[in-house]
């Protein structure tokens, strides 16, 4: 695998709410090298520094490579505390940290001033290298680096990865060799041998940066994707409530007009409507055109169809040929709320969506997608992919296309069995959940208007690839949607 790189730029600052972090999340911290903290740096008279102590208190600490020139600690750089300088010759190794797979998790605060730019580009920040038959941007090795020359603020780099081992490990050039030396400022390295368990501890983690260190920290600081396994699934004991909140916390009250158990032999035309390649509606992503005879009720599902057939010359005119699929959506528009669908996507490379949409104004265009899958793929862990996004399109105020997603990776194939996928949208907040367990979490900064209920399946060749025609024909299956509300 390559492109482990991680590219930070320079990033606006984003207000971290609640009082700030006076330490980062302790559990899972296997090195945390602090700049600010005097007593971990082994200095000399020139105050070159030659050892950096690990305050996690896994002795994992940094000693200067043999040959290589000391970085000096620069007092009082950035918000009145010290950080390390690397002069382009200078660099840190550590031993290994974790010689088996599993997550990794590391945050760096750095900078650049005017008379340290004009480098050379992919200066190495942090590196591991367990392998050293193979570069630093071939898995399980890793890297954190910066592919601008330019000087920049102090800014927060970050790197979460599964499956790799941890160190042995270099500050400020490749772990192996003396390439790519880093020339710039280190204030401060946090690495965790696991990804951040939820929102709030990400944000601990943040905070503690941007309070100490007055940085900059990335766009994505309010978001948290769940990395690994589900662990522990609800048990299912009332049918009627959300399966993430079986005690009714919540104090769910069912909306029965965006309810529907598909339990009769044809789609409510009162409560949905299917999209049937007239009028003003999407016709479709090209090559597949929506047809009404792909969305049918029976086995107590909705059965949504992609398959090949022949088309009419209008539409092979207008881009559409051999395939059709379809879109289902509600007549009325849900609000703030939890949404559930218990689904199995197709076994193909058409995708399988839930998604809400608002689309009727060109002043006023929101989706959030609660899944989008490819079955059946070609792409590495592509049908294991559980991708979630939101996106605005247009609002009284600017056409400006602003996205939000991540995608958790799951354990199985998403299409070999029926699974419960929920999402909950409040004013404040978007969670996505399957069978029950919390995948993602974001801050609602731009969601603040009723859509209707989705479920489609599209031609995504760009994302999913071409279809094999005998995966055709191929069927997403919603054995039913509920949506509640909360209760005072």
């Amino acid at each position: 695998m390559m492109c482990l790189r991680s590219l930070p730029a320079l990033l606006l600052w984003v207000a971290l709410t609640g009082s700030a972090a006076q330490a980062p999340p302790n559990a899972g911290l296997v090195l945390w090298l602090d700049a600010a903290d005097a007593s971990s740096l082994s200095v000399n008279a020139q105050n070159r520094v030659q050892r950096w102590g690990d305050k996690s208190g896994q002795s994992h600490d940094a000693m200067v490579d043999e040959g290589a020139e000391q970085p000096q600690r620069l007092e009082n750089a950035v918000n009145g505390h010290a950080v390390v300088r690397f002069s382009g010759g200078s660099a840190f190794l550590g031993k290994s940290i974790r010689s088996a797979k599993g997550p990794v998790t590391v945050l760096i605060v750095s900078r650049r001033l005017p008379e340290q730019a004009g480098v050379d580009p992919w200066q190495r920040l942090f590196s591991s290298r367990a392998q050293t038959a193979d570069n630093d941007n071939v898995l399980p090795n890793f890297a954190i680096s910066l592919a601008q020359t330019t000087a920049y603020e102090p800014t927060v780099s970050v790197l979460e990865l599964q499956g790799v081992p941890i160190g042995p490990y270099a500050v400020g050039r490749n772990a192996v060799g003396t390439s790519e030396n880093f020339r710039g400022d280190i204030a401060e390295v946090l690495v965790y041998d696991r990804p951040f368990a939820s929102l709030a501890e990400r944000q601990q983690a943040f905070q503690y940066l941007a309070h100490k260190w007055s940085v900059a920290v990335p766009s994505h600081a309010d978001t948290w994707t769940r990395v690994g396994p589900l662990g522990t699934v609800p048990t299912r004991t009332h049918v009627y409530l959300p399966l993430s909140d079986q005690n009714n916390t919540g104090r769910w009250e069912l909306d029965t007009n965006l309810s529907d158990d598909f339990n009769g032999n044809t789609l409510d035309p009162a409560r949905w409507h299917v999209n049937n390649a007239i009028g003003n509606e999407s016709l479709g992503r090209k090559p597949a055109l929506f047809t009404p005879r792909n969305a049918s009720v029976s086995n107590g599902n909705l059965n949504i169809v992609f398959r090949k057939e022949t088309l009419p010359q209008k539409y092979v005119e207008l881009g559409f040929k051999d395939y059709t699929s379809a879109m289902v959506r509600t007549r009325e528009r849900g609000f703030y709320g939890y949404y559930e669908a218990r689904a199995k996507p197709m076994n193909s490379a058409a995708s399988s969506a839930f998604w809400l949409a608002w689309t009727g104004f060109t002043d006023n265009a929101t989706e959030i997608d609660i899944f989008e899958i490819g079955g059946k793929t070609k792409g590495a862990a592509l049908d294991r992919s559980y991708n979630m996004n939101a996106h605005l399109w247009a609002t009284p105020h600017s056409k400006e296309h602003i996205a939000s997603g991540s995608t958790w990776i799951s354990p199985w194939r998403l299409a070999s069995d029926f699974h419960v996928y929920g999402f909950d949208w409040q004013p404040d907040t978007l969670r996505w959940y399957v069978d029950g367990v919390l995948v993602r979490e974001s801050k609602n900064r731009h969601f603040f208007f009723p859509m209707q209920i989705v479920f489609d399946s599209e031609a995504m060749w760009k994302w999913f690839g071409v279809v094999d025609d005998a995966d055709l024909p191929s069927t997403f299956e919603v054995d039913y949607i509920r949506m509640w509300q909360r209760g005072p």
